[in-house]
């Protein structure tokens, strides 16, 4: 039995598909490889972060942090409520990152907290393309 809140995933992807049920993720990815910089997303582009939530029933809070190569943040989505209904179904919360500006390739820092607590927090690299050798 699940007593405690766990962050079950915290997964980066290029896009969701939810045209046949539960959400699925496409183009999972730790890195961005875009053309130039600085690269502003279209206001419809841009990348997610999707958190699979479980534990007890009750009201809880969910914040993103995406932060730059110097340690400040890129984005921050402040908390954002959501609601744990039964301790056996989880919760799917997506975050859609859109419109962005970066303004240069290195190694960014996503972390994921529950209130003040810090659960996750992983690497994602943003590269130009010349650096990968993709044309």
């Amino acid at each position: 039995m699940v007593r405690d809140l766990q962050l079950l995933y915290s997964v980066p992807s290029l896009a969701i598909d939810e045209s046949k049920g539960p959400p699925s993720f496409v183009f999972v990815t730790h890195q961005l490889i875009l053309d130039q910089f600085p690269y502003k997303f279209p206001e419809t582009a841009g990348f997610f972060v999707t958190n699979g939530w479980l534990g007890e029933p009750g009201e809880y809070q969910q914040r993103i942090l995406v932060s730059k190569p110097d340690g400040s943040p890129l984005i921050d989505t402040t908390s954002r409520p959501f609601t744990l209904e039964d301790q056996t179904i989880p919760y799917t919360a997506i975050t859609f990152f859109q419109g962005l500006e970066i303004a240069e390739p290195g190694l960014y820092w996503v972390s994921v907290f529950e209130g003040e607590d810090l659960l996750r927090e992983y690497p994602m690299h943003i590269q130009g393309q010349e650096e990968t050798g993709a044309d």
